[in-house]
């Protein structure tokens, strides 16, 4: 058996297994994780609607009252959700206009219900692709091994 081929090869694929499934693991993560954001606007002048999406709250600049959307959303923010946004956005909304403070907060409140709602349990995928990596990995850290056991099998003279 050559040891030398044997950890080239195991230093190549465990590489190759490792960028794979830690790049798969962090797209797949990312993937099922819905972002909860509003949008402070103006109302739309044209009278056109945008689409609405079910984690995405478009407010009233001057109000802090929810603007109208296009279609309905499934899922996203619940109802409880919505008017704890809507209360705190019409409050802040009070002295005349939301500013980039009042924004802030609300991005924050939105980003906090959306970690709410955050599932513990990644999708199978994620998983599969964290086992892919981290054999990948143990696979590269044999190959280093077996490496450094050639090259000191090499160096030291047979007596």
């Amino acid at each position: 058996m050559n040891v030398r081929r044997t950890a080239t090869r195991l230093l190549i694929g465990g590489a190759l297994a490792a960028v794979v499934g830690l790049v798969g693991a962090m797209v797949t993560d990312s993937a099922t994780k819905l972002s909860y954001q509003v949008m402070v606007t103006e109302p739309a002048a044209s009278g056109r609607l945008p689409d609405c999406k079910p984690t995405l709250l478009m407010l009233d600049q001057g109000t802090g009252a929810e603007l109208p959307c296009s279609g309905t959303p499934e899922g996203g923010f619940t109802t409880a959700e919505r008017q704890e946004i809507l209360k705190l956005a019409t409050t802040m909304a009070a002295d005349g206009r939301l500013d980039t403070v009042d924004q802030f907060k609300l991005s924050e409140l939105a980003a906090e219900i959306g970690r709410r709602h955050d599932d513990p349990t990644n999708s199978a995928a994620t998983w599969a692709f964290g086992i892919v990596g981290t054999l990948g990995g143990a696979a590269f850290l044999t190959g280093i091994a077996l490496r450094i056991v050639a090259n000191a099998r090499r160096t030291v003279p047979r007596g």
